[in-house]
């Protein structure tokens, strides 16, 4: 049982409780709304509002009260807002369009009183619909600025549904900075990035003003200074500019609430300031808010579960991207596709189009198995023989029908490998392996584990030996065992500069 709070300290509100569920300047940002019926200050007219064409988003009304939601958060390199003067414009006239600087997805469950952020770093190299392939942070320039094209490219890559949609600007963000009177961040080495126009030259706990906490947070070109004056480069690129950015998220939703429960109207200042630099989709409503704030009312910084992607560094046309490592990133972001709490979902199997490819010696199963599917229900298509002899039963999907999957799952008499693929179609594909046996009369129990692969794992490799003294090739196949490859996220024998940890005593 916890203590009684002293009469004597300010309880904190519920809108400054909303400001530590969602993600730094955008949700603090978007507490306007909320504020617009708290308060009765600022009319729900004044928020900026931007269409959303894809039929991959479904608005937070059409979900049942204490759901979880998916918020995506885009911050922009508009400069709309910005002072004239402000040397953030320098060269701006030769960059054309908008692109999305930061991405990420803050997941909230209500009913479990937990908040989960993920961010996406800009070179990660993905599928986007009817564009071929790119990096991700390219899907918002490809839109013309609509978000339509980030939201399909997230649910069709990583299954993730979009429900509430929040874009903010490098004006927003300074000017809750400034509102909360700059961000306390501890550096354990001075800082550098001139192309930031990052400079932080004094070690210890540093109070960043609006301009410098805004390079620190842009920073992908960091350098630090050594203990004998050398300056060292941070070679992680997005990857530590990741790590800082959720470092600064606990930080200055600290610092707001702190400032809010001592001096309410800061609070208010802050509210007005957000309301001019935040856009939000047509549905998010402030009764959305506010309840959210209710559900969050004990909730605390530090209970933010942030989730990092992992991957590897590779090439694409000559250029640096980054590839997600499977099935690592699969299962890291379950959570997100609410696949974690809905996996014994039920389905009706007419809507689940499924095809069988027979990844055995045995004749006859695909049509077999075919006809069995049929008899249970399911919409069957015309089987089809295995590319490759299987080394075991596996169910291929979009990621986004990861439930249907699991669904499919229960029916078959096997141990199958879930195997999600952004490039499968429509189509569930079940290829049967040496442990099928068949499909079962009555489906197995929702709680079954369920081993989950990548599109980078291994399923069947055929090796191609040539005879030096012979004129032709001789080819062998041969089946082995899945594989993964998977590496550090970060060059462990390379300078790298995180945030420090505050050492004992110092109050930062």
């Amino acid at each position: 049982m916890s203590s009684p709070v002293p009469t004597a300290r300010l309880r904190r509100t519920w809108p400054q409780r909303l400001l530590i569920a969602f993600n730094v300047v955008a949700i603090i940002s978007a507490l306007a709304i909320a504020g617009a019926v708290a308060w009765g200050k600022d009319t729900v007219g004044e928020v900026p509002r931007i269409q959303i064409r894809s039929s991959e988003f479904t608005p937070a009304s059409e979900l049942a009260a204490g759901d979880p939601v998916n918020f995506l958060i885009v911050g922009t390199d508009d400069a709309t807002g910005l002072d004239p003067n402000d040397p953030l414009l320098d060269g701006r006239e030769d960059v054309g369009g908008t692109r999305s600087d930061v991405t990420m997805v803050v997941r909230l469950d209500p009913k479990h009183g937990t908040a989960s952020v993920v961010s996406f770093p800009r070179d990660l190299w993905v599928k986007i619909p009817g564009h071929g392939s790119n990096r991700i942070n390219s899907a918002i320039a490809y839109g013309e600025g609509d978000p339509a094209l980030l939201i399909d490219t997230l649910k069709e890559n990583f299954g993730i549904s979009i429900n509430h949609y929040v874009e903010v600007n490098f004006a927003a963000f300074k000017n809750v900075v400034s509102q909360i009177g700059g961000v306390k961040v501890y550096i354990s080495h001075p800082l550098r990035d001139g192309r930031a126009q990052l400079n932080i030259p004094q070690a210890g706990c540093q109070v960043l003003d609006k301009d410098q906490a805004l390079a620190y947070s842009r920073s992908r070109h960091l350098q630090w200074q050594d203990a004998n004056g050398r300056w060292r480069s941070d070679p992680t690129g997005d990857l530590g500019r990741i790590k800082r950015q959720q470092d600064f998220v606990r930080r200055t939703i600290a610092q707001a609430i702190d400032k809010g429960a001592r001096n309410p109207a800061t609070l208010a200042r802050l509210i007005r300031t957000g309301v001019k630099h935040v856009t939000l989709d047509p549905y998010t409503t402030p009764q959305d808010l506010i309840d959210l704030g209710r559900a969050f009312d004990t909730f605390e910084p530090d209970e933010l579960k942030t989730i990092e992607i992992p991957v590897v560094n590779a090439t694409r046309g000559g250029a640096a991207v980054l590839d997600a490592v499977e099935p690592e990133t699969t299962e890291l972001l379950a959570p997100f596709r609410g696949t974690v709490e809905n996996s014994g979902e039920v389905f009706d199997p007419s809507t689940i189009d499924i095809r069988v490819a027979n990844g055995t010696h045995r004749p006859g199963e695909g049509a077999a198995t075919t006809d069995r599917l049929a008899a249970a229900g399911f919409k069957v298509l015309d089987p089809r023989d295995a590319d490759a002899l299987a080394w075991r039963t596996t169910i291929t999907y979009q990621p986004a029908a990861e439930a249907q999957a699991r669904f499919v799952a229960r029916y078959l008499d096997a141990d199958p490998i879930l195997v999600p693929d952004p490039e499968q179609g429509t189509e569930i594909l079940v290829t049967t392996g040496p442990d099928f046996v068949g499909v079962l009369d009555t489906p197995k129990d929702a709680d079954q584990k369920l081993e989950v692969m990548g599109t980078t794992t291994t399923l069947a490799t055929t090796t191609t030996t040539v005879t030096a003294d012979s004129s032709e090739a001789a080819v062998t196949t041969s089946t082995a065992a899945p594989t993964t490859t998977t590496s550090t996220t970060l060059p462990p024998s390379s300078p790298v500069y995180v945030p420090a940890a505050i050492p004992a005593g110092e109050d930062c």
